[in-house]
């Protein structure tokens, strides 16, 4: 039972990396959870792949009609683009895959005394949960082994040399991956330690656009599974209800404590519904929960939140960079998104915050190839195609000219010539940079209470640079032509890893919540996601935002509200 007056005892916000597991942890303690994500549950095969389906499915704006699980957030007066997810998985769905710790030193400032051997106990739990593993290049297992851009990025490890600012050797790792190599074939399929079926992968390169095999460890198929079963939580736990379509639109204290939160179907916004609880969690993401709150406090519901609200924003370092006309062949539709790093160490800033850097390999899905080569000219099909097409006239008009040459008619060479060249996309390859830059931009509410980003590049040039400068190195030491993502041209960024907003910290003078994530000035009310990072991370964020949402779940108490 519900602790008495409230509907459920937690309400969690979000199905993301924080929102998963504190639904997952917190039914296992025996509290009643309900889950509220804004979009649907994905399974296999539900991915959009048509062109009608990518139409109509792909894209979340509900304003346009549009429901689909990634959303741009872009708007002119916003300094940063940015992406974000809607479906049941959260950012599982759209990301990489790629779950790594934070190095030890980069903690520094964090509150709380939370450091990196605090926080090891909840990464290897959170790496058991997704059963990651790092990907298995090697050659035991030729079928991963023939992965060009892997092999390729290892070779460049090996042949850069490293800058005079650099603290430590730079160093080529393979990051552990949420995705599923275990079986005897591509697509072979079998069931997690959850019970859930999924599949080997096969390297198609889908994974940004959500993986139809489910051959990527999403949080629906090992976290929220597991709130979900009565069996699998143990006699103390209780199973989470999860309400797909649940679009929140405003977080209400009562009067005698606890909340209500309001929400609506995306298809019928003008349908509202409610639930209580005595806690609500928030877990929207960096944008989404910052803007909430931001919302709240615009309109009265929430009105002693910290001025440090929207605070303290970064995008973690993103830069992206390409790479044209390397001297091997990479072929970048073959693997999964991201299969290797490189790691880097350099001198940290003016001030001593310490500075590193990651630069990993970047593929595309086999479809997406197709769509780019397509849509490019390729002037040398236009011969192939006119002989095609004569050969063809000339065969089912009876003319004797073939026959008198003696000449023969082969359908299958004459279409796989007319096939568009792709010569430049198999020695393509895009490059993902990340690491320390400063958290000093800001989210804030336009008039119409669309989230803007308000960042400059100048403070974090530093990152920026060596970023540049090291992949231009990669790219040589390959044989290619290096070209800078154009944003950067005007100091703006695309941020897949955006971070802040909420930040934590000992005082609500100095951040949003505490190293709990409650509310400073709103008990009950807690962030578990994203924005709550009071730095930057360095390597990918998801492994250190589940980490930091195991250790809040293991804080609150062993047993559900009515008996604490």
């Amino acid at each position: 039972m519900a602790e008495q007056g409230f509907d459920v005892d937690v309400v969690v916000i979000g199905s993301g990396f924080g929102g998963s597991v504190m639904t997952c942890r917190l039914a296992e303690k025996g509290y009643r959870v309900c889950l509220l994500e804004r979009g649907r549950r994905y399974g296999m095969f539900e991915f959009p792949r048509r062109m009608d389906e990518v139409r109509r499915r792909l894209f979340w704006d509900p304003e346009d009609g549009k429901f689909g699980f990634m959303q741009f957030h872009s708007y002119y007066e916003s300094d940063v683009f940015s992406v974000a997810a809607s479906g049941l998985g959260g950012g599982s769905l759209i990301y990489a895959n790629v779950l790594m710790r934070m190095p030890s030193d980069f903690f520094a400032r964090w509150p709380g005394g939370i450091t990196r051997e605090t926080l090891d106990p909840y990464y290897d739990r959170a790496l058991a949960m997704l059963e990651a593993t790092p990907y298995p290049f090697g050659p035991d297992n030729p079928y991963y082994y023939d992965t060009p851009k892997t092999a390729a990025m290892q070779r460049a490890a090996e042949s850069i040399a490293d800058a005079p600012d650099t603290l430590a050797p730079h160093r080529f790792r393979l990051p552990h991956l949420a995705v599923r190599f275990e079986g005897d074939f591509p697509g072979q399929q079998g069931t997690n330690r959850q019970g859930v079926l999924q599949s080997r992968c096969t390297k198609c390169g889908e994974c940004d656009l959500g993986c139809n095999i489910h051959a990527k460890n999403t949080l629906d198929l090992n976290y929220l599974a597991r709130a979900c079963s009565p069996e699998l939580l143990g006699p103390g736990g209780v199973a989470a209800e999860i309400r797909t379509g649940a679009l929140v639109r405003e977080i209400i204290p009562l009067a005698g404590g606890g909340y209500e939160v309001r929400y609506v179907r995306p298809e019928a916004m003008a349908e509202w519904q409610k639930v209580t609880a005595r806690r609500v969690v928030l877990s929207a993401g960096t944008i989404g929960s910052t803007a909430m709150l931001l919302k709240m406090r615009k309109y009265g519901r929430l009105d002693s939140l910290s001025p440090m609200l929207g605070q303290r924003w970064c995008g973690n370092g993103d830069l992206e960079g390409m790479v044209f006309r390397t001297d091997d062949q990479l072929l970048p539709t073959k693997g999964p998104v991201i299969t290797s790093a490189i790691e880097y160490r350099f001198q940290s800033y003016d001030d001593g915050f310490p500075h590193g850097l990651y630069i990993q390999d970047a593929g595309i899905p086999a479809f997406v190839g197709w769509y780019a080569v397509g849509r490019l000219p390729s002037p040398g099909v236009l011969g192939p195609s006119l002989r095609f097409g004569a050969r063809m006239l000339a065969r089912f008009s009876r003319l004797g000219i073939l026959r008198r040459l003696r000449r023969e008619i082969n359908i299958g060479d004459d279409i796989a010539a007319m096939i568009d060249r792709d010569d430049y996309l198999r020695h393509f390859l895009i490059l993902l940079g990340m690491g320390r830059d400063r958290s000093d931009g800001r989210i804030e509410l336009s008039e119409d209470d669309r989230p803007l980003i308000r960042w400059q590049m100048e403070g974090s040039r530093l990152h920026y640079d060596r970023v540049r400068r090291e992949m231009r190195k990669i790219a040589r030491s390959l044989g290619g032509k290096f070209v800078d993502n154009p944003l950067t041209w005007f100091d703006k960024i695309i941020a897949v890893h955006p971070l802040g907003g909420c930040v934590m910290a000992e005082t609500g003078e100095e951040g949003v919540v505490d190293t709990n994530g409650e509310v400073f000035g709103h008990p009950g009310l807690y962030v578990v996601d994203a924005s709550i990072l009071p730095s930057s991370t360095g390597p990918n964020p998801s492994l250190t935002i589940a980490a930091m949402a195991e250790r809040i779940a293991d804080r609150f108490p062993e047993s559900g509200p009515a008996r604490s």
